[in-house]
């Protein structure tokens, strides 16, 4: 565990980031995830059918007396339409030949089906880029290129689990409904930092319902370009600032390195939120000087860090 934590914390103070690249059929495109999400990557196995449920949902798989359902990645990434050069090259490969990949983010712990997992490449988060428009949509939110300048397209997981698990984003509706107001300090503002549509809009309506003040930022850069036209009254109104960890251009770990090193803004309580919710992630982003760490989407989580913060 430690030995891990080290290794994310070493990259986190490089700016960098380290990609498990794997693809969908033989000498298809690129797709990848970053490492810290994965758990462990396992050979296909027969998974339970399950009836009247998401198509996209390939079945469950029992693994170490776990049960973990599997996301067939390929149908979730072309919705209802798979291209017929795809069905094809697909059908040819028998499934003892493919792979799933274990992933945990968000506190959920789901498989995904691909046909193999290639290799790891490490990056600098400036090296990792927006598209401007794919096939894929909203499915995926950034993408680099290989050593041999090959694109390799980042899946946004929170978006595929919004989109294949709607009972997910109902109970956090629920729970946004069930959050109580309290007093709130209206002097103040919270900073965001988060480059997921679906992240953003459950902390956005947690803010909203406690009404608290906030402004939001697509990624580290922009958040950091903001804090540093601010003059002294200004800094003084940031009460709280969250940051996700992904991002690009400037990660959330540069964010907390770059704050926590000026003495103008060293004071300004930090929160990493993060689909990246294991314990070692934790634990690493309180060796870099974060003052809390709550998962993605849970709006009791949320709440309860704004009420430690941002109460009057």
């Amino acid at each position: 565990m430690n030995s891990e934590i080290d290794k994310k914390t070493n990259l986190a103070q490089n700016n960098q980031l380290e990609l498990l690249c794997f693809r969908l059929i033989p000498d298809g495109v690129i797709f990848a995830v970053n490492v810290f999400k994965v758990r462990e990557t396992v050979k296909y196995q027969p998974l339970t059918e399950l009836p009247d449920v998401n198509s996209q949902i390939d079945g469950l798989l029992t693994l170490r007396h776990s049960i973990i359902p599997v996301v067939d990645l390929r149908k979730w990434l072309y919705s209802t339409h798979v291209p017929a050069h795809l069905v094809a090259k697909d059908e040819a490969i028998p499934n003892e030949n493919r792979q799933i990949i274990i992933c945990e983010f968000n506190e959920v712990i789901i498989g995904i089906k691909i046909y193999k997992a290639d290799y790891i490449v490490r990056r600098n988060w400036e090296d990792i880029m927006i598209p401007v428009t794919t096939e894929y949509g909203n499915k995926v939110n950034n993408y680099t290129k290989n050593d041999q300048g090959e694109i390799v397209y980042v899946v946004d997981v929170e978006q595929m689990l919004s989109d294949i698990f709607p009972q997910i984003e109902a109970d956090i509706e629920r729970e946004i409904e069930g959050v109580e107001g309290f007093s709130v300090d209206r002097s103040r503002v919270v900073l965001i930092a988060e480059d997921s549509a679906v992240a953003l809009k459950a902390l956005e309506k947690v803010l909203k319902r406690i009404g608290v003040r906030y402004r939001s930022f697509v990624n580290g850069k922009l958040l950091l370009d903001h804090i540093a036209e601010l003059d002294e009254a200004g800094l003084a109104q940031v009460g709280l600032i969250i940051t996700d960890l992904e991002m690009p251009v400037v990660s959330g770990f540069t964010v907390i390195k770059t704050l926590k090193a000026n003495r103008l803004t060293q004071h300004i309580p930090i929160v990493v939120n993060s689909s990246m919710s294991g314990e070692s992630n934790k634990e690493m982003a309180s060796g870099l000087n974060a003052e809390d760490f709550m998962p993605k989407t849970r709006p009791d989580q949320i709440a309860t860090v704004i009420r430690r913060y941002m109460s009057v």
